[in-house]
């Protein structure tokens, strides 16, 4: 262990956690924006749909599945698309654009497989989705890349909350503060730090910057 300043000590990396949306798959809010303007909608008119009302938190927290949490959107998009049928429309083409996105970036894969590599670390999943997700991510091939994925819909807790980012490390046998976490809002950054995790804030073009970070913290040769 090295002393990281005066009555601390700082663990050795034994796990790098990474989220999904947003970090290893680039679905940020441009594509959002561009599915605004395809509708004819204001920016940010689908973002706010999807993030910004109640059911998503509860979707997150597997409360509700996904079917009542995309009726939600719709009651959230008619007020501003003006009729159920372009709300429709709109959330339908947003819907086609994050399904034409690879599962995860090629950049995003290269790191990970420059981690694994290593052999020094263990890789873990930690995103935010609704039921069922942790299936989909096996179906299409993401989850056999890391050692553990927790969704959480299916354990019944979200982001920020610190619980979800010591049950990561737990599932994964390690303590919190010898994991790294990597998410792109900076809720969730809060959140794992107050776990005692060390957490980084990032967004696609900032690769080179979480590079450096990963190479500081130890994580990378």
């Amino acid at each position: 262990m090295v002393a990281s300043s005066p009555g601390r000590v700082k663990h050795p990396v034994q796990v790098v956690l990474f989220d999904y949306g947003g970090v290893l798959r680039g679905d940020g809010r441009e594509i959002w924006t561009a599915a605004d303007a395809a509708a004819s909608l204001p920016p940010g008119t689908l973002w706010a749909a999807w993030h910004d009302i109640p059911e998503y938190r509860l979707s997150r927290e597997g409360a509700i599945d996904g079917v009542a949490f995309r009726a939600a959107i719709l009651r959230a998009l008619i007020p501003v698309a003006g009729d159920a049928e372009t709300a429709e429309a709109a959330l339908a083409t947003l819907e086609g654009r994050l399904a034409g996105l690879p599962p995860i970036d090629a950049e995003m894969r290269a790191l990970i497989d420059r981690l694994r590599a290593g052999r020094r670390i263990k890789l873990g999943l930690l995103s935010n989705a609704s039921r069922g997700f942790t299936e989909r991510l096996r179906a299409r091939g993401v989850a056999s890349l890391f050692d553990d994925v927790v969704v959480s819909a299916d354990v019944g807790l979200a982001k920020p909350d610190p619980a979800i980012f010591r049950l990561a490390a737990e599932r994964l046998g390690v303590i919190p503060e010898t994991c790294l976490m990597i998410d792109d809002q900076a809720q969730h950054v809060e959140g794992a730090r107050a776990a005692g995790l060390r957490a980084q804030l990032h967004e696609p073009t900032r690769l080179r910057e979480l590079i450096a970070w990963l190479e500081s913290e130890g994580a990378l040769p």
